[in-house]
């Protein structure tokens, strides 16, 4: 891949610039590589494909693909959180956090890059006639993350597993004992809630919106506050020690390997299978999730119930990134991952445009597996092609453009006044 003029956008404020026939020094092609992973993912499941060739009635949906949607469902999102984290951490300093002015210019852009966010994902929801885009939920993420870019990584690391223990078990009380209040639209009029950018001119709907950002879409939020502080612990991280990366991978190992233990035992000697099982076979009235099902992983639980899901994606997380990242380091991997990493640079343009391809051109559910399989391998063909010319997808460049301009580096702006 031929960057003319590339400057990455986790490279801190201030960046100069490179011409390489390689990724540039500010830029990890490891962390792309896992972002591709996650988007892909995400289509996935957006598409939900039925069948091969053609869509098919859900019964007669072949086991492999639904076997393949159980399993990314709830990982691969996790997985995009973890790396938002991450991305925050890195736009701060990574493993040396900026301070003073820098770090000021860093949360302003942050500040931009969240607002940018949040008005591209209303049109993404004009356009696709869709409503809680993640990237809605991405920019709130960002503004949660903004005060906390000073901690360390220890103590970003305990507060993530304090709360990961203890968001999930909030969320099983919400949805047990207070649904009506967590689902409640909170539309002072009483009329249908507005999408897309026509939220902008409906002041009412605006609190039903933050509501919906901070305790909708599955309790998305609160499942993504213990990702996205392990993620900011991760990316103060030596990523490019080979040492550290050992760690993580070792780490990441006995995290899966935990949560998973964690869970079957709350599935077997604890019984909450057996539960979860007679309270799907109860008929009439709401159902009362079992308490032990808090300890159990998707898909015997919603993942933002489970205490042990975040664990595990932290884990899988980092054995992903220990891979990428060490792999990523010879050129041959590069030249031969160049379609993962170049669509995973591209991440928000891909992700914006499928779900407007989706809505748009593909017609109603269900849809088949060639859908999946014709927008990614679509990504993975044009974005080597985008990115030899061009140095930033467009939305990626949209955004960038908008952060520099309206959040200037102070430092190069005295030193141009002097």
């Amino acid at each position: 891949m031929n960057h003319p003029v590339d400057v990455p956008h986790d490279a801190p404020p201030g960046a100069q610039p490179t011409v390489s026939s390689r990724p540039p020094r500010g830029r990890l092609p490891g962390l792309d590589a896992v972002r591709a992973l996650a988007i892909v993912g995400m289509v996935y499941m957006h598409v939900s494909p039925t069948g091969w060739l053609g869509p098919a009635p859900m019964p007669d949906k072949p086991g492999v693909l639904d076997w393949v949607e159980h399993t990314v469902s709830g990982r691969s999102m996790s997985l995009f959180v973890l790396m938002a984290g991450i991305s925050v951490a890195l736009m701060t300093g990574g493993p040396a956090p900026f301070g003073g002015d820098r770090l000021a210019t860093a949360r302003k852009r942050l500040a931009v890059r969240a607002v940018m966010l949040f008005l591209i994902s209303l049109c993404v929801d004009q356009l696709s006639g869709m409503n809680l885009s993640i990237l809605e939920f991405y920019a709130v993420w960002l503004l949660l993350l903004i005060p906390l870019v000073r901690l360390r990584p220890g103590t970003l690391l305990a507060a993530a597993g304090v709360l990961g223990a203890a968001l999930p078990v909030f969320c099983f009380i919400v949805l047990n004992h207070g649904r009506d209040w967590a689902i409640s639209p909170m539309n002072s009029a009483g009329a249908e809630q507005a999408f897309g950018l026509a939220v902008l001119l409906n002041p009412q709907d605006w609190l039903a919106k933050v509501h919906q950002l901070l305790l909708g879409g599955g309790f998305q939020t609160p499942y993504a506050i213990p990702l996205l502080l392990a993620g900011l612990a991760i990316g103060r991280l030596d990523l490019r020690s080979r040492a550290v990366r050992a760690k993580m991978a070792g780490c990441g190992a006995l995290l899966v390997a935990v949560s998973w233990l964690v869970s079957w035992v709350a599935l077997v000697p604890l019984g909450a299978e057996r539960a979860l099982a007679d309270m799907m076979k109860s008929a009439g009235g709401p159902m009362v999730q079992p308490w032990a099902s808090v300890l159990t992983l998707p898909p015997h639980q919603l993942y933002a119930l489970s205490i042990p899901m975040a664990p595990m994606m932290v884990g899988v997380g980092l054995l992903l990134l220990a891979g990428f990242l060490t792999l990523l380091q010879r050129p041959g991997w590069q030249r031969a991952l160049l379609p993962l990493t170049a669509a995973g640079s591209l991440s928000l343009t891909w992700y914006a445009a499928h779900q407007v391809v989706i809505e748009r051109t593909a017609g109603d559910p269900p849809y088949a597996f060639t859908l999946f399989a014709g927008m990614v391998v679509f990504a993975f063909v044009f974005s080597p092609l985008w990115l030899r010319w061009i140095q930033r997808g467009p939305l990626e460049w949209l955004v960038h453009r908008v952060t520099v301009m309206v959040a200037r580096d102070q430092a190069t702006a005295r030193h141009k006044a002097t």
